[in-house]
């Protein structure tokens, strides 16, 4: 057990910092004190006062401006991703595509969403044969998806098929063919596949640095990661990986009742 005596020294600083951000001691655009002023203050250092900025940053609080400091970043309003949305390929989650503006009186504005997508076949990586229920180093069918709103990166996803299960049908390709973006269900019932369970793992993890190059977000920056996968009679038929950035998004689940 961690007592005040044994915790890093660095985490007294990063806790203060991080309550007066929260708190809006320091609002949004403020800059935050220095690494010699964190020094002084807090009678630390300058590999504490170091650490503590870097999580500051790796959490997405505050970002570093070279030659100027650090500043408390302002967090968008979060925005809520729907639960299976059809019309994104790749993905079970889409953002609406009118939100509300003030109420006074009600306005929505309309967004642009748009997606990139590529798709490879490549040997499974031994987490995706995992979930796929495969050896490692199978042929899989990989489609990775990026969205965007107004310009704006907000979800990657990667499918993963097995090529074995698709090849030589209409369907091998995700946005090819006659069902081009009709989903993973649609595709699979064409083939004379039927999905009949859908499994979802949510976690929260820091973002790899492609992650975070590819969604605008600090690298280490916390995103949530959800696992998805299609099983039909028990094999899994399919997986997807989502990320999207934890700060700016909540997960909206629908189930009928």
């Amino acid at each position: 057990m961690r007592t005040a005596a044994t915790e890093p020294v660095y985490l007294r600083v990063l806790d203060d910092l991080r309550s007066r951000i929260r708190s809006g001691v320091l609002e949004p655009g403020a800059r935050v004190p220095s690494r010699n002023a964190i020094i002084a203050n807090y009678g630390v250092g300058e590999t504490a006062a170091k650490h503590a900025l870097a999580v500051l940053i790796a959490e997405g609080l505050i970002e570093g401006r070279p030659g100027s400091g650090c500043y408390v970043r302002k967090a968008p309003a979060p925005t809520v991703l729907e639960h299976d949305r059809p019309q994104f390929p790749g993905s079970p989650f889409g953002i609406p595509e009118t939100v509300p503006v003030g109420d006074d009186p009600p306005q929505t504005i309309t967004r642009r969403l748009s997606w990139e997508h590529r798709t490879d076949q490549v040997p499974a990586a031994p987490q995706v044969a995992a979930s796929l229920g495969i050896a490692a180093g199978d042929a899989v069918v990989m489609t990775r998806y990026l969205l965007s709103s107004d310009g704006e990166p907000v979800q990657l996803a990667t499918s993963y098929e097995p090529a074995a299960l698709t090849d030589g049908t209409p369907v091998a390709i995700p946005e090819q063919g006659p069902m081009a973006g009709r989903g993973v269900i649609e595709r699979m019932r064409s083939i004379g596949v039927a999905v009949d369970e859908v499994t979802e793992d949510v976690s929260v993890r820091p973002s790899l640095r492609g992650e975070a190059d590819e969604l605008a977000v600090p690298p280490g920056a916390a995103v949530l990661a959800v696992r998805r996968v299609h099983y039909a009679a028990g094999r899994a038929v399919e997986t997807t990986d989502v990320v999207v950035p934890a700060d700016r998004f909540t997960l909206r689940y629908r189930f009928p009742a």
